[in-house]
C-alpha cells in the first residue's frame, strides 16, 4: 500500500516544480518602483543608465540611478538570491529510491528489493515552503540593501557639494585675506599701522590660501569616494566625474504617526523579518515529520523451481518506531528559531520606530537652524564685516576688529554650507527609513 502511495503520488509531486517568483526581475521592479530608478548588470562594464547624459554634471537622483546601475557591491550582493532558489531547488527535490540485489549463489534465489521514502513525501511540503518564504526574506532584504544603495549614494553626492561649498568658501576668504594685508601693508607704507599688523595680516592672508588649498584636497577626495559608491572607480567614464548644484528640499516632513505608517507598510526588511518567522514555522512542521520515518518497500523473487519465472512482487513497507527518538534536537531548533525570529521582528519594529523618529527630528531641526542662519544669522555677520573693514581702510577701526569680523563671517559661510548639507543629509536618511522616496508635498 505504502509503495502504491508513492508510485502515485511521486510523480504527481515531481511535477509540481519548486519555484519562487521572487527573482532578480521581481528585486528590480520593486527597486524601480520605490527609487524610480532602473537596476543594471553589474557584470558588464560600466555606463550611465537611460535618463542620465553625462557623468561631469550630475544630480542627487543621477547619483542614485549610476549606483544602481554600476555597483558591483551590489550585485555581488544580488548573487545571494541564486544561492536562495538552489535551496528552494534542493527542497523540491526527491530522494532517490534504493534497489538492492541479492545474486542466486548456491541454494539462495535471485532477489530484487527496491526502497522509496515515503517520509519524503510527507516532509517535501514543509521543506518547500519554508524554502520559498526564505526565497522571498532573501529578495526583500536585497530591496533593502538597495535602498541602503541609494542612500549611500545620496550622501556621497551631497558629501562632494558640501566640499565645493567649502573650497568656494575658503576661496572668497583667501580672497579677502589677501585683500586685507594689502591694505594693512599700504598703511604700513604709510606710516599709519604698526609692523606687527601687517605681518600678522600676512600670515592670516597665507593661512587662508592654505585652507583653501586644503579644502580643494578635500572636494577631490569626496570625488573620489563618490567615484567608488557608482562604481565609476576604474573606469574612464569616471575621470571627469562632478556634481550639478541644486536648490536644497525644504519641504517639512509629514507628521510622525503617518511616516510610521507609511514605514510599516514600505520597508521591505520588515516584511522580511516576518517572512523569517513564517518560514521558521514550516520548519518546525518539517523537524515534527521527521519523527515517523516511513519507506515503501518491493520486493520481488521467483517462485519457480531453481528460482526461474515465474516472479512474485511483494509490495510492503517499514517504519521507524518512535520509542526512543522523537527528534527533540530538530524540534528544539526549530522552536528556538521561532523565538528568536519573533524577537528579532520585535526589535526590528521598535529599531525603525525610533530611526523615523530621530530622523525626523533631525530634519526638523536642521530646516530651522538653516533658515535661521541663513535669514538672520549670516546676513548681520556679513553687514559686521563690512562695516569693520570700511573703518579700518578710513583708520578709525584697529586690525584686530577686521580680524575678528573676518573670521567670523568666513566661519559663516562655511557654517552656511554644513547647514544645508545637514539638511540634505537628514532628509535623506528618512527616505531611508522610510523605504521609499518622500515626495514633495
Amino acid at each position: 500500500m505504502a509503495f502504491a502511495c508513492l508510485v502515485v503520488l511521486g510523480p504527481l509531486l515531481l511535477g509540481c516544480t519548486a519555484t519562487s517568483p521572487y527573482d532578480r526581475d521581481w528585486i528590480a521592479a520593486e527597486l524601480q518602483r520605490t527609487t524610480r530608478h532602473a537596476l543594471g548588470d553589474a557584470t558588464r562594464p560600466p555606463s550611465l543608465p537611460p535618463g542620465v547624459k553625462q557623468a561631469s554634471a550630475i544630480g542627487e537622483d543621477d547619483a542614485v540611478a549610476i549606483a544602481l546601475w554600476n555597483s558591483a557591491a551590489f550585485g555581488a550582493e544580488l548573487a545571494q538570491l541564486g544561492a536562495s532558489q538552489a535551496d528552494l531547488a534542493e527542497a523540491g527535490a526527491l530522494p532517490n529510491p534504493t534497489l538492492s540485489v541479492l545474486f542466486p549463489i548456491g541454494p539462495r534465489q535471485l532477489e530484487l528489493t527496491l526502497l522509496a521514502p515515503i517520509s519524503a513525501l510527507i516532509q517535501r511540503p514543509y521543506r518547500v515552503d519554508a524554502a520559498r518564504l526564505d526565497v522571498e526574506r532573501v529578495a526583500r532584504g536585497l530591496v533593502q540593501r538597495g535602498l541602503d544603495l541609494a542612500r549611500d549614494a545620496r550622501l556621497a553626492w551631497i558629501d562632494v557639494e558640501a566640499a565645493r561649498g567649502r573650497a568656494e568658501a575658503r576661496r572668497q576668504l583667501a580672497g579677502t585675506w589677501k585683500e586685507v594685508a594689502r591694505i594693512t601693508h599700504s598703511r604700513l607704507d604709510a606710516g599709519d599701522a604698526p609692523e606687527f599688523e601687517s605681518t600678522t595680516a600676512e600670515a592670516d592672508a597665507v593661512d587662508a590660501f592654505d585652507q583653501s588649498e586644503r579644502a580643494g584636497t578635500e572636494l577631490s577626495a569626496a570625488l573620489e569616494r563618490l567615484r567608488l559608491t557608482l562604481g565609476l572607480a576604474d573606469t574612464a567614464l569616471g575621470q571627469h566625474l562632478g556634481t550639478r548644484a541644486a536648490p536644497v528640499d525644504e519641504t517639512p516632513p509629514a507628521e510622525e504617526t503617518s511616516l510610521l505608517t507609511s514605514a510599516a507598510a514600505a520597508r521591505p526588511d520588515v516584511r522580511a523579518a516576518e517572512l523569517r518567522i513564517e518560514a521558521a514555522g514550516e520548519r518546525l512542521g518539517w523537524e515534527k515529520s521527521k519523527i515517523f520515518n516511513l519507506l515503501g518497500r518491493l520486493d520481488v523473487k521467483p517462485v519457480g523451481t531453481l528460482g526461474g519465472p515465474p516472479l512474485v512482487p511483494l509490495p510492503g513497507g517499514q517504519i521507524d518506531l518512535p520509542i526512543f527518538n522523537w527528534n527533540p534536537g530538530g524540534r528544539g531548533r526549530a522552536e528556538a528559531e521561532i523565538e528568536t525570529a519573533a524577537l528579532q521582528y520585535q526589535l526590528l519594529r521598535q529599531s525603525v520606530a525610533t530611526d523615523i523618529r530621530l530622523a525626523r527630528l533631525q530634519l526638523v531641526q536642521a530646516l530651522a537652524s538653516l533658515h535661521r542662519f541663513r535669514e538672520t544669522i549670516l546676513p548681520l555677520l556679513e553687514r559686521a564685516a563690512d562695516i569693520a573693514l570700511q573703518s579700518f581702510e578710513n583708520g578709525a577701526e584697529s586690525y584686530l576688529v577686521v580680524l575678528d569680523a573676518t573670521r567670523r563671517l568666513g566661519d559663516g559661510r562655511v557654517r552656511l554650507v554644513d547647514f544645508e548639507a545637514d539638511v540634505r543629509r537628514a532628509r535623506a536618511h528618512l527616505e531611508r527609513h522610510l523605504g521609499r522616496k518622500q515626495h514633495a508635498r
